[in-house]
């Protein structure tokens, strides 16, 4: 009895060790993007050896047993890294809490996958193949990232957003180019502890192959830097101002705010215009006094001074035509988001009503007079459109209430005006979700903007992470398309980013605050902006050939 004892005691030991390496390597990995501990920072250099537990654990591990001990880790770091999916889905979704928790877990077992496959992969291609973990280890990810359909998708790179001089690459080979390195270091590490610990020879090779990619990424980024920053300093600029009036989403805002949403940013507006502002911001949804006719040409301005709030605004018989005007109070040409709506002839389905709402951003010189539109293309499932609603919305509505219903726009575009002495001026305008995906932003970089702005609202997602972790996936467009990149939200985190990728300015998630900075105009043309994803792709056909390869060697 003792001795079929002991063998199960050794097992049980052993899952315990894996259940502590893969814990802590998910910890680890999650806690290097902005989370819920620290939000605004982010221990970024952690993920640089985050995988060495995890690679310790598949050394000796069957197929099924790898893709296991993945998904798990994989699982744990979208739990601890989107938590407040479950928040969001209680808040706005007005499910149970259990309903809620059990999206969060659903949701972090499918993007969990990656791992999953990840470890997958490297234990076929290890075992089949004399490619070594440290090729394997970094192309994997890449491929696994570059295919795998998310909801919310983040590269592991996104995680050194606050570390410029790694980050230049973007301009080459996008962000998965960082995921690369990030996974080539904990490669050689794992390698390196694995041969000092087992008797084996050291890696020499493959460390120094990894010192070489490291060291000439950094003397890139140093390099490149300097150029851009010669190059921002010598290019005509604009002034541009944002305000955030810190009045989120009407379900969960205090009345008082919501009433006076509009008054707040104009007042804060009147302080950027007086400052010397050349362009005012507003977010996404910023303007929510009522729906915009998408065939209006001039929303006019008033003359009626700022009063200190709705109530007094009433008290006075102010007329409701410039309570509503969105410039109020000062006469600088105005970017800013809201719901525009064109009357359908009938109902897009069962149940629907006759007017077609779109998330429009408006461009108005100083008389009001409409410069510019751009509706939003990418929409965010379920928060703003439901899949195939023309089949299911009759019932979907009925059941998921706060379920969006806007439609789409058709055209990715650049706002072009002559309002300044620069000349024409370019903006590429990104609403919201649309500024996280590269392959979505590389079609308006080829149309020369020169510079980019994000509009958003991330007080869907409450008091969290995720509107640290929403900026942090933006921040490398600036890099890709060398380009400033300005962003501009309803609750926070606005910013500005210079074509480098540094953060110059920031709000924080709470009171109303304005930014101010000077803004160069650039237009660049970047390896990215000609080769796409290609570094990823070929990431991909290395993996599935080494993979091949290996079956072929099995017969």
């Amino acid at each position: 009895m003792a001795g079929r004892m002991a063998p199960d005691g050794r097992r049980a030991g052993r899952r315990l060790r894996d259940l502590t390496l893969c814990t802590l390597a998910a910890v680890l990995t999650f806690v290097s993007f902005p989370t819920a501990w620290a939000p605004e920072l982010t221990l970024f250099p952690l993920i640089w050896f985050s995988h060495v537990p995890l690679l310790w654990v598949l050394k000796d591990k069957a197929p099924r047993a790898a893709f296991g001990w993945g998904l798990y880790t994989g699982t744990v770091i979208n739990a601890g890294g989107y938590y407040w999916i479950a928040e969001l889905l209680q808040t706005f979704g007005g499910l149970p809490t259990p309903v809620a928790a059990l999206g969060l877990v659903l949701h972090s077992v499918y993007q969990g996958l990656m791992w999953g496959l990840w470890a997958w992969l490297l234990n076929r291609i290890g075992n089949t193949t004399r490619v070594g973990v440290e090729w394997t280890a970094p192309l994997v990810m890449v491929a696994v990232e570059q295919v795998l359909p998310r909801l919310f998708p983040a590269y592991m790179g996104n995680s050194q957003y606050l570390f410029p001089p790694i980050m230049q690459v973007c301009d080459l080979f996008g962000v998965p180019a960082v995921t690369f390195l990030i996974y080539r270091v904990n490669a050689t590490l794992y390698l390196w502890l694995r041969a000092r610990l087992e008797g084996r020879d050291r890696p020499r090779r493959a460390a120094l192959a990894t010192a070489v990619m490291v060291g000439g990424a950094l003397i890139y980024g140093g390099v490149r830097m300097a150029q851009v920053d010669a190059e921002m300093e010598a290019a005509p600029s604009l002034t541009i101002g944002i305000a955030e009036a810190d009045v989120g989403i009407f379900q969960t805002e205090q009345r008082k705010k919501i009433d006076d949403h509009l008054l707040i940013l104009q007042r804060l507006s009147a302080e950027l215009a007086d400052a010397g502002a050349d362009l005012i911001v507003w977010s996404e949804s910023a303007y929510r006094y009522g729906f915009l006719r998408r065939e209006a040409t001039r929303f006019v301005p008033s003359d009626v001074p700022l009063a200190p709030d709705a109530q007094a605004d009433r008290a006075r018989g102010t007329p409701d035509r410039d309570r509503a005007a969105p410039q109020r109070g000062f006469r600088t040409p105005l970017l800013f988001g809201s719901t525009s709506v064109r009357r359908a002839e009938q109902p897009r389905w069962e149940g629907d009503g006759h007017v077609v709402p779109y998330n429009t951003a408006w461009l108005l010189d100083a008389m009001g007079n409409i410069v510019g539109t751009y509706d939003k293309v990418y929409l965010l499932m379920f928060g703003e459109y439901v899949p195939f609603a023309k089949v299911i919305g009759k019932w979907i509505y009925r059941w998921i209430p706060a379920a969006g219903n806007l439609e789409a726009g058709t055209d990715l575009k650049v706002i072009e005006a002559d309002l300044w002495d620069v000349g024409p001026v370019r903006l590429g305008v990104l609403v919201c979700y649309e500024g996280i995906l590269p392959s979505f932003v590389r079609p308006l970089g080829a149309q020369r903007p020169h510079l980019l702005i994000n509009m958003t609202n991330d007080d869907w997602f409450g008091k969290t992470a995720e509107r640290y972790l929403h900026f942090a996936l933006t921040v490398p467009r600036a890099i890709e398309h060398r380009l400033p990149f300005v962003r501009a939200t309803l609750t926070g985190v606005s910013a500005f980013v210079d074509a480098n990728g540094r953060v110059r300015k920031m709000t924080r998630p709470t009171d109303p605050e304005t930014l101010m900075d000077r803004v160069p105009l650039m237009q660049s043309t970047t390896v990215y902006q000609v080769i796409g994803d290609a570094f990823a792709w070929a990431c991909l056909l290395l993996t599935l050939g080494f993979y091949g390869w290996g079956r072929l060697r099995r017969r």
